[in-house]
């Protein structure tokens, strides 16, 4: 029940009002994450950006069931949960998104922040305060220069001015490598406005209680750390999947009609999914929205039997948070 699986549920009860749907979801709350800096600097309150899914739903006439799906049974059209409970399904959409990558890096689990749900942003919240002096600067190292590395770093600057000297390791050769120009452009003035300092070219080799390992110019340097918030990459959040169905670097790869490969009832959206031929769409909210939209017209259509028509994605533009009160 992500960006994607919102998406779908709520426009296809609007076509089809009478039509059953069940919406299952390990959370009990809906996260719109891209608003999740804005509550870390409490500029929105946490209710505003992680509204209940029980209230949603209820006020949609949508049956929301609570856990955790560990194995799709696509030959027999079963879900398994992890509490032995059981369903079948007419049609299934998954949509479960995505989940932080480490890498396989030693030291990020053990001794690294994440800013991927509301746990993790009330543990790096509740750490920074307390780790914060007013005697001495305290080093923070965010790892990943995409949107996430870089809005984090704003924020942390304006929340706790002065609190901090805040770096950002990329291992590429830019910041927002996968945006638009002018965003990366306004981004990098408002890193060099607040000083923050970028670790361009580097990758991270190893992380300890109080290093930071990189390797930079074919040089590894240890770092010293107070603080690593890790917004490096994400990876799909699948459950068991049958072998038969095929992936792409762990994703689903499905047809132009979101159609698992060898199951036409089942269907694959967001960011676990890869489209034949759309190989290059971001794993972005906007993308999730849209693929739940049309998602939900073609299932009107197939009621209706009439034919599915094809996705098409419109970029719509995006937005960066830069700071407090800056975007």
């Amino acid at each position: 029940a992500g960006f994607g699986g919102m998406t779908v549920a709520s426009n296809l009860k609007r076509l089809n009002p009478s039509l059953p749907i069940l919406v299952v979801d390990s959370e009990e709350k809906f996260i719109f994450k891209p608003l999740m800096y804005e509550v870390l600097s409490e500029e929105l309150a946490i209710w505003e950006a992680a509204p209940e899914f029980s209230n949603i739903f209820s006020n949609l006439g949508i049956t929301f069931l609570r856990n955790c799906l560990t194995k799709v049974r696509f030959d027999e059209n079963i879900l398994e949960f992890n509490d032995d409970l059981k369903l079948g399904y007419e049609f299934l959409v998954l949509c479960t998104g995505s989940l932080s990558s480490d890498f396989s890096i030693k030291g990020v689990r053990e001794y690294c922040y994440f800013f991927h749900n509301l746990n993790d942003l009330n543990k790096l919240k509740s750490s920074l305060e307390e780790i914060q002096d007013n005697n001495t600067k305290k080093k923070l190292f965010i790892v990943g220069a995409g949107p996430s590395g870089v809005e984090i770093a704003c924020k942390v600057n304006d929340i706790y001015t002065n609190k901090f000297d805040i770096n950002i390791v990329e291992r590429s050769n830019e910041i927002l490598s996968k945006n638009k120009i002018f965003n990366r452009e306004e981004a990098e003035k408002a890193l060099k406005s607040r000083k923050i300092n970028l670790f361009l070219n580097s990758t991270v080799k190893e992380i300890t209680n109080q290093k930071l390992t990189i390797l930079k110019d074919s040089e590894i340097k240890d770092l010293d750390q107070d603080v690593v918030i890790w917004t490096a990459g994400i990876k799909p959040n699948l459950p068991f999947i049958d072998d038969k169905v095929t992936q792409i670097d762990g994703r689903i790869l499905v047809n132009e009609k979101f159609q698992i490969n060898n199951f036409p009832n089942s269907f694959a959206i967001g960011d676990i999914s890869i489209i034949k031929g759309m190989e290059d769409l971001p794993l972005t909210a906007q993308v999730a929205m849209q693929e739940g939209y049309h998602f939900a017209k073609n299932m009107e259509l197939l009621f209706q039997e009439k034919d599915f028509l094809p996705f098409e994605f419109q970029d719509n533009g995006e937005m960066i948070s830069l700071g407090i009160g800056e975007a």
